[in-house]
């Protein structure tokens, strides 16, 4: 009766009166199960799941091998967030019932919470199977298989969901952005959510997906949907952070830190915010700002890779070297292993939650569990390969690749796998996929052509370009072949044919760049700096044509642009070693000794090693520097692109 009295009163609003009772029940058990079982029950309905755990543990002590008793155990442990206790009991009471759907049910939310997107996939999908007619358990499986990135079956799943659930409208819209993820389905996304937005304009979520499939496209149009969802909820901190991330990739750094101000104040201590102010605070040159968030930062997580890297730079920044220089180690032995060379842009899919190199090792992780469980999936393999190669696992991404080239494929396969290849350097690799491409594909030759060249040497390449039709030798193959022929040294024909093809801008960023330094070589700083202004406009996210860019300006004469521009490098690809290489050179050109070495410590603390900071190290330390040795180190440019 005291028990029943109880929930009446929690029901009714005397919270407080309800909670004293529920104690005075629980002190008066005296550990008889009969009363804690209900009582743990009545708990959990009311939401206090940390004393219905307690009840129910209580209860597993006397019949450790009960169904109900493991069930609600593991349910009111996973409300409370007390993941590892939830799991052990709910996979025991599986054990007991293998195809209870309301189990399968509780241990996929618990995966998902766990964020283990695609065990709880699994999980739901056989929960789904056994209650087809459960409307929770298909919008379940509908977000975990968005979580993990199986955007078609998610869509299915919610288009399930909607058939029990006609009248969710927010159910549309989510399922509206999970279309927009799949190749196929962006422009009905696109539509779906604009009709969403004219029926309810008040939602802030909406627009903000609607930002989030464009702004790679059409960063402007992205940035007037996520106006749009702030204007709908002032304090809807993933608008916030998103804008203030968009604008500071588009170059408006200021105007970022308000938004990334305001989204600390709603969501304080969320560490991608304090991540990004810091970086924000960095690109505005006020590291002692940054030192003090991104401390906040790496308090919440000490492994965070990002917030290392930009406290190690705020630090050296301050003059605070030998813990700048800690930080720095620390942040190389935490960070994933990557290729070489600066990252790619980061998406704002789950910008607010997990690092880039988080959801990366958990896609790494779906794609081998998927590749091994479908040896036969070339199209799974090649996706799974290329994360190996982007990854910086770089020898088992060949095994992978030397694998798929064994298999059946097609052309237009080889050449995806070629042109990856290529991308990464695997030049050799890269020739063996294009080459049987090429004999399908004719577009591939020009790739070709360039893995030739690096692999084989210019008598090969040459020859894959003369076989070029005289009708497609446009601006990307003059380029190509004036390249080619100045390596042979026949420099008075590639300058004529360069002339021939500088009106064209490259597809291929490389092509670009050795176009660009090429112009250089010949002495013709003028037309590079024209050519690379091009360039960059149409390759905006390759950092090494806006490095040869800023050289090329410095070079000229034109130092406070080159190194307005250097700083444009180091805040949008802050991990990039040879970016503070290039500032170091261009403060100890410029006079600066003291904030040189700091730069130049960075680009050693991330990996710079060789004679160009070496010996710049040397020269601004005042130290001893061999003449002979450091010859070909000397200035900017010939120390990041002379050979040396």
């Amino acid at each position: 009766m005291e028990l029943l009295r109880a929930e009446a009163l929690y029901y009714a609003g005397q919270r407080e009166t309800a909670v004293s009772l529920f104690a005075g029940i629980e002190r008066k058990a005296g550990g008889d199960s009969r009363i804690l079982f209900p009582l743990g029950v009545a708990y959990a309905r009311a939401g206090l799941y940390d004393r219905a755990e307690r009840a129910f543990q209580a209860v597993l002590e006397k019949y450790p091998d009960e169904f109900d008793v493991l069930f609600n155990l593991g349910r009111a442990a996973a409300r409370a967030g007390h993941y590892d206790r939830a799991g052990r009991a709910l996979e025991v009471a599986l054990k007991l019932r293998p195809e209870d759907a309301e189990t399968l049910f509780e241990l996929g939310l618990l995966d998902a919470a766990r964020q283990d997107y695609s065990r709880a996939v699994f999980l739901l999908a056989r929960a789904a199977r056994h209650a087809p007619r459960r409307a929770d358990v298909q919008l379940a499986l509908a977000r975990s298989a968005e979580g993990a990135g199986y955007y078609g079956d998610s869509v299915l799943a919610y288009d399930r969901y909607l058939q029990l659930q006609p009248e969710d409208d927010a159910a549309r819209r989510d399922r509206a952005l999970v279309l927009g993820l799949t190749e196929a389905g962006l422009p009905e996304a696109l539509r779906q959510l604009t009709d969403y937005i004219r029926k309810h304009p008040r939602d802030p979520v909406a627009p903000y997906d609607l930002a989030r499939l464009t702004w790679r496209g059409h960063p402007d149009q992205a940035l007037a949907h996520l106006n749009a969802a702030i204007r709908a909820k002032p304090d809807f901190a993933p608008a916030l952070l998103g804008r203030a991330w968009l604008l500071y990739r588009m170059g408006r750094t200021s105007e970022a830190l308000p938004d990334l101000l305001a989204a600390d104040r709603t969501v304080s201590g969320n560490p991608r915010i304090l991540q990004q102010l810091g970086l924000v605070y960095l690109a505005l040159d006020r590291p002692a700002e940054a030192e003090k968030v991104l401390r906040r930062a790496i308090a919440s997580d000490p492994e965070d890779s990002e917030a290392l890297l930009h406290l190690g730079r705020a630090l050296m920044a301050l003059g605070k070297e030998p813990e700048g220089e800690a930080v720095l180690a620390k942040f190389e032995k935490v960070r994933a292993p990557s290729a070489r060379g600066p990252r790619r842009d980061a998406g704002m899919i789950e910008l607010a939650t997990l690092p880039a190199a988080e959801r990366a090792r958990r896609e790494l992780e779906r794609l081998r569990r998927d590749s091994g469980t479908h040896p036969g999936d070339t199209d799974l393999q090649f996706h799974f390969a290329s994360l190996l190669l982007m990854g910086g696992q770089t020898a088992e991404a060949i095994l992978q690749f030397r694998e798929l080239l064994g298999k059946a494929g097609d052309a237009r396969l080889w050449q995806r796998a070629g042109t990856a290849l290529l991308a990464f350097n695997q030049h050799d690799l890269a020739a063996e996929f294009l080459e049987r491409a090429a004999k399908e594909l004719p577009q591939s030759r020009l790739d070709l052509a360039i893995a030739l060249f690096h692999a084989k040497g210019a008598g090969p390449a040459l020859q894959v370009l003369d076989g070029i039709p005289e009708g497609e030798r446009h601006g990307e193959y003059l380029l190509l072949k004036a390249q080619v022929l100045d390596s042979t040294g026949k420099r008075p024909e590639a300058e004529r044919v360069l002339r021939q093809g500088l009106g064209a801008v490259p597809s291929r960023p490389e092509v670009a760049e050795q176009t660009a330094l090429l112009l250089m070589r010949l002495g013709q700083s003028k037309d590079a700096i024209e050519f690379l202004d091009k360039a960059a406009a149409v390759h905006p996210g390759d950092p090494e044509l806006q490095l040869i860019l800023a050289a090329a300006l410095f070079s000229s004469g034109q130092k406070p642009a080159a190194e307005r521009r250097i700083r444009e490098i180091e805040a949008r690809w802050p991990e990039w070693d040879r970016v503070y290489l290039a500032h170091g050179l261009l403060l100890e050109q410029t006079g600066r000794p003291v904030e040189a070495k700091r730069k130049l410590q960075t680009a050693q603390a991330l990996g710079s090693e060789g004679l160009p900071v070496q010996c710049a190290i040397s020269r601004v330390a005042g130290g001893a520097v061999s003449e002979s040795a450091c010859t070909c180190a000397g200035s900017l440019w010939g120390s990041l692109f002379g050979g040396c």
